[in-house]
């Protein structure tokens, strides 16, 4: 019987189990595998949850819009709103030099600079972003992960097409913002759409800012919020509930063939970790298979050099280090409403602006909950595992400062985290299936050579940057079909290219 497994259970990995279980056919076997001790311990479960329709590149843009249709039909057909706080979204600007004579003391249009972190201490705020973007004595977020360059090819560094993939924002240290506006289309809609705040009725009731300071960027039919753990959480109850057998926390070490039969069938081995104090002894499995779906986030370089240490090419995968904040405020949500189920009334917000050396992003939940981040140090180190990331209180201290003065000295810290977002080389996602000839000598599933329809294989879907949570759904849709040798829901012939 066919069999895929999946390296990777956040939330790429569970949308492609989801979507190849729902329409696999029934004696198709999928595995989950996944070496965190605890799932979703990194962006999967740690980013702000913002969704978008039309804010990405052309070569993005029909994934986008797929899989913010997914969303919305996932929510509608499971009650997303109250598990995993599926929301409509309201997006703004805001100007954070606005100032207005009349005013009122307790609504501060301006960011106050932040608390710099030590590496910055004596640099002007210019100086500093330039620190954090194109530090030329450190290894910039977009030199890549050791070990994963184009062997056979000049290693240049991976910025040099990262607006191909509506990414430049982030090598420039500018705001998400900028992507709701960028290209002839956007600009012009932009121009058509965009208001005054002071023109909305959704203002977020939990911002200190005047009116004037905000202008709309896209109202609620365009953007949403999701809370990023709950949603994964629902995924890999589906997934099990489908039949999806989950490994956790295992790895994935080889790919093995019975020595009597060469040729013959080819299994995965997977095998469990244990705690470094346990005296368990870590078992392995072999799992037959005809595909592999590497979706391991910024760890997919380390996953596809381990199952093939001789290929010729590699992924080339950065990471984005990323810190956040979750706040609790008494502005926000407005009094429950009568039947207590936790929602708010109306949309939820998100709020984009720009401080000392970094461009703060704040997204209100559904859940009562507010999650600031946007600042992101590219020289943050990436750990073996997620759960080994350590946060760095300095860097806590300056996103914690802005939240403040955003919000007001009385909001209450919930929590603070770290994770790791995938930045591919073009700034586009990675949705592949990979040629065999990228794959080197060595073993390799048998659904590369036996296949004259395209379908099984190795694939890799990665890449996905700031907009993992958004392009989930559709990634994982799209994925299952590639799997399947089926035509795809979405146009990614670009995103192939890699």
């Amino acid at each position: 019987m066919p069999t895929t497994v999946i390296l990777g259970a956040g939330i790429i990995g569970l949308s492609s189990a989801h979507f190849l279980a729902r329409i696999a056919p029934p004696d198709h076997r999928i595995h989950l595998v996944d070496p965190a001790p605890e799932l979703f311990s990194s962006a999967s479960g740690k980013a702000a949850g913002f969704l978008a329709k039309d804010w990405f590149a052309p070569a993005v843009a029909s994934l986008g819009a797929l899989s913010f249709d997914l969303h919305r039909a996932l929510a509608e057909e499971h009650n997303g709103r109250a598990r995993w706080g599926y929301s409509e979204s309201v997006s703004y600007s805001l100007d954070h030099t606005y100032h207005s004579d009349d005013s009122h003391a307790d609504t501060p249009t301006s960011v106050p600079a932040p608390v710099p972190a030590s590496s910055d201490l004596g640099a002007t705020p210019s100086e500093s972003a330039m620190r954090r973007t194109q530090g030329s004595d450190t290894p910039s977020l977009l030199d890549g992960e050791p070990g994963t360059e184009d062997r056979h090819g000049d290693p240049s560094g991976l910025n040099s097409g990262l607006g191909q993939g509506g990414l430049d924002w982030l090598l420039s240290g500018a705001s998400r913002a900028t992507a709701a506006t960028e290209g002839p289309e956007a600009v012009e809609k932009a121009h058509s759409e965009s208001a005054p705040a002071s023109a909305s009725r959704d203002l977020p009731p939990w911002l200190l800012a005047s009116p004037g300071a905000l202008e709309v960027l896209s109202d609620r039919t365009s953007t949403a919020q999701v809370v990023p753990r709950r949603l994964c959480e629902f995924l890999l109850e589906q997934c099990l509930a489908a039949g999806v057998t989950l490994h956790h926390p295992a790895r994935a070490t080889t790919l093995v063939e019975d020595e009597s039969d060469p040729g013959g069938a080819r299994w995965l081995r997977i095998e469990y970790t244990v705690p470094p104090q346990s005296r368990a002894r870590a078992g392995t499995v072999d799992i037959p298979c005809e595909n592999i779906v590497i979706a391991a986030g910024c760890w997919t370089p380390r996953v596809y050099a381990t199952l093939f240490p001789n290929a010729s090419r590699m992924p080339r995968i950065a990471h984005l280090a990323g810190y956040s904040a979750t706040l609790r405020t008494k502005h926000w949500p407005p009094p429950a409403v009568p039947d207590g189920a936790e929602r708010a009334p109306g949309p939820c917000h998100a709020v984009f602006t720009d401080a000392a050396g970094f461009a703060p992003e704040i997204f209100s939940r559904a859940n009562g909950d507010v999650w600031l981040g946007g600042l992101n140090p590219p020289n943050t180190a990436l750990p073996a595992l997620p759960t080994d990331a350590h946060a760095d209180p300095a860097e806590v201290a300056r996103l914690l400062a802005v939240g403040r003065a955003l919000c007001g000295d009385d909001v209450e810290v919930q929590g603070h985290a770290l994770c790791f977002r995938p930045v591919s080389a073009t700034g586009r996602p990675i949705i592949a299936r990979m040629h065999e000839a990228d794959l080197g000598d060595g073993l390799k599933p048998h659904g590369h050579g036996r296949s004259k329809d395209g379908r099984g294989g190795v694939f890799v879907a990665t890449g996905h940057g700031p907009w993992g949570i958004a392009l989930s759904l559709g990634t994982g849709r799209v994925v299952a079909e590639m799997v399947l040798g089926r035509e795809t829901s979405a146009d990614v012939e670009q995103l192939s290219r890699w």
